[in-house]
């Protein structure tokens, strides 16, 4: 895998896919989005420099707080300036944790994902996406009523997916995929297991089940943006740390 490739692709995706949102402006310097249904809004691609950076965050500050918006700014370990996340900071923005950027080509093949030793269940009906948001909030200690709803919005659709693993009859992990056509990328987000029952491959399970679905909806590369806990679950699968991303969220 090119990794020099796969980066330039998914700057062009941020700069240009427009993904899940209801809006979406592609500005000089950076392109923002958002959707108004599900109340979510960000700043997903940025190209800034020591001269311009500030009057740029100040313009997406007043931008957003005239929507009465909260937003998000992703920034990248690939973004300029050097400083952008202290200089967010310094407007008013919370910095999030690292998160690892972590890359999977699936030309290499499934076999890194052919062994599902559990029940993984891809979310279908209401009473599935209950039964998502009770282990999901249990697992993050925060509320998913905003994310279940997308997923109860989606039902039917490829573009958003959520996913189940189960213990018997008792679900005990979650994960969801998001596929676009206009998208090289599947994304795995939002995977994790009741702390009850880690260690036993229910991560495992849920990228496997993931993967094999991306791979079918016609993703090119897996993207996980992975905490430490779970790289190196992926890192032994075969996937490859590409860059790092920061949520910085502000409003």
């Amino acid at each position: 895998m090119d990794l020099d490739t796969v980066l330039k692709q998914l700057q062009e995706e941020r700069r240009h896919v427009r993904g899940q949102s209801d809006w979406f402006d592609v500005l000089p310097n950076l392109t923002r989005c958002g959707n108004r249904a599900h109340g979510w809004a960000e700043v997903g691609y940025s190209e800034l420099t020591e001269k311009d950076v500030d009057a740029a965050i100040a313009e997406q500050v007043a931008f957003f707080a005239k929507m009465g918006q909260e937003f998000e700014w992703t920034v990248y370990g690939t973004d300029g300036p050097a400083d952008l996340k202290e200089r967010l900071a310094r407007h008013g923005f919370e910095i999030g944790p690292r998160e690892a950027v972590m890359i999977y080509d699936l030309e290499d093949g499934l076999a890194p994902f052919s062994q599902v030793d559990c029940r993984v269940v891809r979310v279908a009906t209401t009473d599935q996406v209950e039964e998502f948001r009770g282990v999901a909030e249990a697992v993050f200690e925060k509320d998913y009523s905003r994310t279940c709803g997308e997923l109860a919005a989606g039902l039917g659709s490829t573009n958003h997916l959520g996913y189940i693993a189960y213990d018997g009859d008792q679900p005990v992990g979650i994960g969801r995929l998001y596929t676009m056509p206009d998208s090289r990328f599947g994304g795995l987000y939002g995977g994790g297991t009741l702390a009850s029952h880690r260690g036993r491959g229910f991560y495992r399970a849920l990228v496997a089940t993931r993967a094999q679905d991306a791979e079918k909806f016609g993703a090119r590369y897996l993207r996980v943006d992975a905490l430490p806990t779970s790289r190196p679950i992926l890192e032994r699968m075969g996937f490859t740390h590409l860059t790092d991303t920061w949520p910085c969220t502000h409003g």
